[in-house]
């Protein structure tokens, strides 16, 4: 094996590249048959592990499985491949093409992997290992449990190759998969093989992010107090000057080529037609005309229609100025040249979405972030740091650059202090997104027991990670229960009638009150707010809520209508009376430095710090989050046991209440953990009973060892959001009855894309489909609501008509404005559309829907774009 890994690096060396310590650990590990999971930058060389792999597998006469998480990549990497090792050693599967399925390197989707691991398929026998790309896309919300199902299902004597970004929880991740895969070998690096430079690009410099002491440097601290002191809080776009004036700066500083990130495909489009109107010209003659011959090459293959619905001539004549657009709209094979002309180095600049970041190998010298923000299909939401750093992570080519940088535009709407917490190079921890679909459940119960499979979804990562939580809840509980005790004791003798803490136990199971009832509560602890108010002192710290967010700070000084503070985080601020919405809780004095000014940054830092070490144990158990709450939680509903308690009558009953104020806190978050933990134990097990009982209502299971029943055998072939749905409509008439055009345009309703719309279609058929499925999917919605689970996705019946066109023989123009679809969009759904498809022909082999589906498939992939 020595000697394996020795050729390795030595053809490494033989074309100039010295491995780097963290890629030379992994496949030592490799090499001495551990599993390993490599966590490294973007752009570091996370690939020369999998390429390890392939080499040990082909040394072996084993076979070698290569995943990536969407379609894009295992293209690209099959491509790479065949290059590397010839195509005949090369094959590729991604549900709607099949190319050499014997071959020794198998680049194929996660999904495949996962379906053909629960099929059994006898490829698996020879597998030697499978590198899992991207594999903290196991936190997707959509495409993480398929990444958990791998690893759980993965034979022991398969070696798994994990790269992945960094991740923040590696520790724990590598603990699971320790735990599930046995030994693991984790290796980590933090280091960019080419440094990163971070800058603002203002209206007349590019102004460095963190100074030399990796602060935020000055300059750009001013220029956020001042934007914060003049902003009026309008969202605005990028002007067209200003992204001209832009490339001028980065051309002048020779940074080109970049990236520049919009994250709206209209703006990416609008950018690249502005500078077209412009005439901006970033190529010379020579370059112009290897592009000119490269866009010939694609155009030969186009019909002039076809060219004229792909905005051929638009995008042809930008690439051939240097620039171009990429993001999931574009045709793919438009979307792909401008992929290898900027690796070419003949594109200048590209206007791209976040669709790049999921890994598509296009390094560039240069990463620009228009905002902060983006579009995540039903709001703009902020960036996580995370997303941040991947996208960041294209900056700088190894074995070209320097350095590469990224630059943030400097506008009205940027928070730079932001700005600067994203870039310090934290990331978010990595979260389990597993679910058991009705899919996953049939499957394993086709090959497990019951008992067996419910145990199996106690070793994912999800349950894995609550277990932790459950930890954390249990210590918290028990300080709760200690601290309960001694307010008890403290309370014991507050009322002179009876026991208060335990009436203050009856209070807090109390019913909701009456509507007067909380209208007087609500009276009274308005007033209880205004005497709190009126009460402040100076030097005393104080719990409070302002506009419902806790806060705490020690004032300096009373006015009638505000009051001067040290907040717990060293701010100087004013708390204005109308932003009070809770009592200021009376924590105790601090004691302030004498003849010391607060305006000194040292000393806020030095009461901060009191303040901190004070209320520590006040955060820990949340016990003035309370005073967050509505105010109608003092409203409580009368009943005998509450009203024959001696303490109910106590003329001080208000005063008492008020001392009690903290234990009803700790009751009622010891009740909200207690909910919790119980919701966290066996959480996914319990998830994987509720949708085996949905099976089992619906007939699909049967028994009390719940084997497979009815449709079960079809559902374990359908790997879709709306699996179970599809099942349930297969056996409507309505579908029976439907051509093989007809079948493929409303098996499009199954893809839930909302992109494709909610036109209703006119041709009767699929009217008459459309409404089995609308009447199914009641019935379905109705029994996961009894069951308490979300399983089934929301189809949409907007593109039914335009693929039923599709199919039966209309132009892409035609179906492009049927469906009011751009092109990229309609040629994503399409082969989506193809790969449920096949999916149908398998399962109903023998019968109507194998026959129909495979006719359906024919015709909707009568393209070879598609």
């Amino acid at each position: 094996m020595d000697r394996i890994v020795a050729n390795f690096v030595d053809s490494y060396a033989a074309r100039g590249i010295t491995l780097d310590d963290f890629q030379l650990a992994a496949i030592r590990a490799l090499a001495a048959d551990a599993d390993v999971l490599v966590s490294a930058p973007t752009g570091a060389g996370k690939t020369v592990v999998a390429e390890f792999a392939v080499e040990l597998a082909l040394a072996r006469s084993a076979q070698c499985i290569y995943t990536a998480p969407i379609k894009a990549l295992s293209n690209q990497k099959y491509k790479d491949l065949a290059e590397s090792w010839g195509a005949e050693n090369v094959g590729l599967l991604t549900g709607d093409q099949t190319i050499n399925r014997q071959a020794p390197i198998l680049v194929v989707t996660t999904e495949v992997l996962r379906n053909m691991l629960f099929q059994r398929d006898g490829i698996i026998a020879d597998v030697g290992y499978a590198v899992l790309d991207e594999v903290h896309y196991l936190a997707d919300q959509f495409r993480g449990p398929v990444w958990e199902e791998i690893i759980l299902q993965l034979p022991a004597h398969v070696r798994l190759v994990s790269l992945s970004a960094t991740i923040a929880n590696v520790a724990e991740f590598s603990q699971w998969l320790r735990a599930v895969r046995g030994r693991t070998e984790v290796v980590v690096s933090t280091d960019r093989p080419v440094p990163l430079v971070q800058q603002v690009a203002a209206k007349r410099q590019l102004i460095p992010l963190y100074d030399h002491n990796a602060e935020l440097s000055a300059a750009l601290a001013r220029m956020d107090a001042r934007a914060a002191a003049n902003h009026d809080w309008r969202r605005r776009g990028v002007s067209p000057a200003r992204r001209r004036k832009l490339i001028r700066q980065l051309a002048e500083q020779d940074m080109l080529p970049a990236i520049e990130f919009i994250f709206s495909r209209k703006g990416c489009d609008r950018a690249v037609a502005d500078l077209l109107d412009a005439e901006v010209v970033l190529t010379t003659e020579s370059e112009n005309q290897a592009i000119y011959r490269q866009l010939q090459e694609l155009r030969q293959t186009l019909t002039a229609a076809d060219a004229r619905a792909v905005r051929f001539n638009f995008w042809a004549k930008a690439m051939q100025r240097g620039y171009s657009a990429h993001h999931a709209g574009m045709f793919p094979a438009l979307k792909e040249l401008a992929e290898n002309l900027m690796e070419q180095g003949l594109l200048k600049l590209v206007y791209a979405t976040g669709t790049l970041a999921l890994g598509i190998d296009m390094p560039v010298r240069t990463v620009v972030l228009e905002e902060l923000r983006r579009w995540d299909g039903a709001d703009f939401v902020d960036l996580t740091a995370t997303e941040y750093t991947q996208l960041i992570g294209r900056a700088g080519r190894r074995g070209k650059d320097k350095v590469g940088n990224a630059v943030v535009l400097h506008t009205p709407d940027l928070d730079i202090s932001a700005l600067a917490d994203l870039g310090s190079g934290r990331v978010e921890p990595l979260l389990s997104a597993f679910y058991p679909s009705y899919n996953t459940v049939v499957n394993l119960l086709a090959n497990y027991s019951y008992a067996q499979a419910r145990t199996i979804m106690g070793t994912s990562f999800a349950q894995f990670q609550n277990n932790a939580e459950l930890g954390e809840l249990e210590g918290k509980l028990s300080r709760i229960e200690a601290r309960l005790e001694d307010s008890a004791a403290e309370l014991a003798t507050e009322c002179a009638r009876g026991e208060l803490p335990e009436y203050l136990r009856l209070h807090s199971t109390a019913q909701r009150a009456s509507k007067a009832e909380r209208k007087r509560a609500k009276a009274e602890y308005q007033q209880k707010i205004r005497n709190s108010w009126r009460t402040a002192q100076t030097g005393h710290l104080y719990a409070y809520a302002r506009n419902g967010e806790l806060e705490y700070g020690v004032v300096l000084s009373v006015a009638e209508k505000k009051l001067r503070l040290v907040t717990w985080d060293a701010r100087l601020a004013w708390l204005y009376a109308d932003e009070l919405s809770s009592e200021l809780r009376d924590l105790g004095q601090i004691t302030l430095p004498f003849g010391r000014s607060v305006k000194d940054s040292a000393v806020r830092d030095g009461i901060a710090a009191d303040i901190f070490q004070e209320i520590s144990p006040r955060i820990d158990l949340e016990i003035d989050r309370d005073l967050e709450g509505s105010w109608d939680r003092f409203a409580v509903r009368p009943n005998p046991q509450l009203e024959q308690h001696p303490v109910h009558n106590c003329p001080e009953l208000p005063q008492h209440l008020a001392a009690g104020a903290e234990f009803l806190s700790l009751l009622a978050r010891r009740t909200e953990l207690q909910n919790t933990r119980d919701k966290f134990s066996e959480s996914v097990a319990r998830e994987f009973d509720a949708t085996a009982n949905v099976l089992r209502r619906i007939g699909y299971l049967q028994g009390e060892e719940y084997s497979l029943a009815g449709g079960a055998a079809i559902l374990r072939r359908i790997h879709n959001e709306a699996d179970l749905l599809i099942c349930l409509c297969l056996s409507e008439t309505q579908f029976a009855e439907l051509t093989a055009a007809q079948f493929a345009g409303i098996c499009s309703v199954f893809l839930c894309d909302r992109r494709l719309g909610t036109r209703q279609p006119h041709t009767p058929q699929l009217r008459g489909a459309w409404k089995a499925v609308l009447r199914n999917l009641s019935f379905l919605l109705e029994i996961e609501d009894d069951a308490g689970i979300t399983r089934t996705a929301e189809p949409f019946v907007g593109g039914a008509e335009a693929f039923y066109a599709w199919a039966s023989g209309a132009d892409l123009e035609t179906v492009l404005h049927q469906a009011d679809l751009v092109v990229g969009d309609f040629i994503s759904a399409n082969r989506r559309l193809i790969d449920l498809l096949g999916q149908l022909a398998e399962a109903g082999a023998g019968f109507w829907l194998g026959e129909t589906a495979a006719a359906a498939r024919e015709l909707v992939r009568r393209w070879e774009w598609v």
